[in-house]
């Protein structure tokens, strides 16, 4: 792999990006990649600017949902997630998402994931593909017991959160799409038969969201969707800097601080100019697409150093804090293992996404 990634995407997956985000950050905070057919926004000032900025949408105006999802249940779907949506109604759904996750104790999710892991760990042999289903797992296991989902059938629930995810990648092809409609059906039967006994969580969105089922029912879809890249990679990256010799596993807020800063899992985010959007002499012209590279924002040294892993403002994330508990009683439990740490990581590459550092370590899909 070369020294220097090509461009803001190649980075998502190279060995060693963050010198290049820090240089792209200061010296092209925001300029058109014609390469990629992208406008780029590195710089902090320039990525705070977009995504504070009503001018540039989540999604294009004349396009609520991705074409590629038809107008199927997938689209439906995705045009009823807060995090995807510009409607009106937005700003209440988003601060009734976030309402009802406040009500989640940080520890309950930390000793939900370590539980998990420890059954994991008793039932499989600790290899990497193990570490990679645990990674993928975790996440979407620990909100789902938070939801009061039948998690019986963990394998099943796993892989039809997946294959929700492949549908809505880019490069979905139709069998890809057939696969996602099909798991959104029983995802939907999932919280359909968790409704009438709900507690918790999934009570307090409920609570929040009523009378809008069918937004309730999807937004906790997204949920699970969206626990699962930027979950495992957060798990692997742990285990990652575990074997590094960075403390993670004693759940020090400045150790994952510190992750999060300088290794993040999403390293970019997309945003649809409405208008010509101006921005430090700069306009960006109607309908053009914005490339917001968070990760190299982050290290702007112009900026105050915080992590924008998980976003800022309208649209940012509201999970953070559930999902760094998630991987610390995931990374607790491994340690409690006392794995070889190098062993475990000697096989460590990158799947292949374009806004998602996601390590793993087993022997299928390497990046190089």
């Amino acid at each position: 792999m070369s020294a220097w990634p090509s461009d803001p995407l190649a980075a998502v997956v190279h060995a060693h990006p963050y010198p290049y985000y820090q240089d792209l950050a200061q010296r092209r905070p925001l300029y058109f990649d014609a390469g990629l057919g992208l406008w780029v926004a590195a710089g902090h000032a320039a990525a705070q600017a977009v995504l504070a900025s009503a001018a540039c949408r989540v999604r294009p105006l004349e396009q609520p949902a991705p074409p590629p999802l038809g107008d199927g249940g997938l689209a439906r779907t995705f045009c009823l997630w807060a995090r995807m949506s510009e409607a009106p109604r937005h700003p209440a759904l988003k601060a009734a998402l976030n309402h009802a996750l406040a009500t989640v104790a940080g520890a309950e999710a930390g000793r939900l994931a370590e539980s998990l892991a420890r059954d994991w760990l008793v039932r499989e042999p600790l290899s990497g593909g193990l570490l990679d289903r645990m990674a993928q797992g975790l996440p979407v296991l620990t909100l789902a017991g938070l939801l009061g989902l039948e998690v019986e059938d963990a394998p099943a629930l796993v892989a039809e959160v997946a294959a929700l995810a492949q549908a809505l990648a880019a490069d979905a092809d139709a069998k890809a799409l057939a696969r996602g409609e099909a798991a959104l059906e029983a995802l939907r039967a999932r919280v359909g038969a968790a409704l009438p006994r709900a507690g918790g969580l999934l009570a307090a969105l409920r609570h929040a969201l009523e009378p809008d089922e069918a937004a309730l029912t999807a937004n906790v879809i997204g949920l699970l969707f969206q626990s699962l890249d930027a979950g495992a990679g957060l798990f692997a990256a742990a285990v990652w800097h575990q074997a590094q010799g960075r403390p993670l596993e004693a759940g020090a807020a400045a150790e994952w601080a510190w992750l999060a800063l300088h290794d993040p899992v999403l390293h970019n985010t997309r945003r649809f100019a409405e208008g010509g959007w101006r921005h430090g002499g700069q306009t960006v012209p109607a309908g053009a697409s914005i490339l917001v590279v968070l990760a190299a924002a982050a290290l702007d040294p112009a900026g105050p150093g915080e992590a924008l892993m998980f976003g800022a403002g309208r649209h940012a994330c509201p999970g953070q804090a559930l999902a760094m508990e998630i991987a610390r009683g995931g990374l607790a439990a491994l340690a409690a293992a006392r794995p070889d740490w190098q062993v475990l990581t000697a096989a460590a590459h990158f799947r292949r996404l374009p806004n998602a550092r996601v390590r793993i370590y087993g022997d299928k899909g390497r990046t190089e």
